[in-house]
């Protein structure tokens, strides 16, 4: 029993004291928006969106990261009782390889704001994933 305490022991010193790795660093350098009448909320939105996904994501090892993204359309149809929102963004890891995220979805009219949201959410968690396989790939 006390042969277990002592490898307990030794092995929470050991990780303890061992030096930190340093982490790739992932830095979402700019988020570029249409104007438009929601590009101010869409491009906050995007970016804790993004910020957010990116902390979830696997990077790998390696250099550190610098990212793009850009929203290419961003449209609202509204017809009958229904609210459809086009959101197309475009991410590239600088020097890099891009990708491409597009969504169309609808809803209720009254939910302008959950739908606007949720859109982004399925797009920004579409472009981190394929950006985070992409820089898992580079040297």
């Amino acid at each position: 029993m006390a042969r277990l305490y002592a490898c307990a022991l030794f092995l929470a010193l050991l990780f303890a004291t061992a030096p930190a790795f340093a982490a790739r660093q992932i830095y979402w350098k700019e988020v570029e928006v249409l104007p438009g009448e929601d590009a101010a909320r869409v491009k906050t939105n995007l970016k804790g969106l993004l910020r957010y996904e990116t902390k979830r994501a696997k990077w790998g090892k390696g250099k550190d990261v610098q990212l793009y993204a850009r929203v290419t359309e961003f449209a609202w149809e509204r017809s009958d009782d229904v609210l459809r929102i086009h959101v197309t963004v475009v991410a590239r890891i600088a020097g890099g390889e891009s990708a491409r995220s597009r969504i169309r979805i609808g809803g209720h009219p009254r939910e302008r704001k959950k739908l606007m949201r949720q859109a982004l959410s399925i797009v920004a968690s579409g472009l981190v994933t394929r950006l985070a396989a992409m820089a898992r790939e580079r040297p």
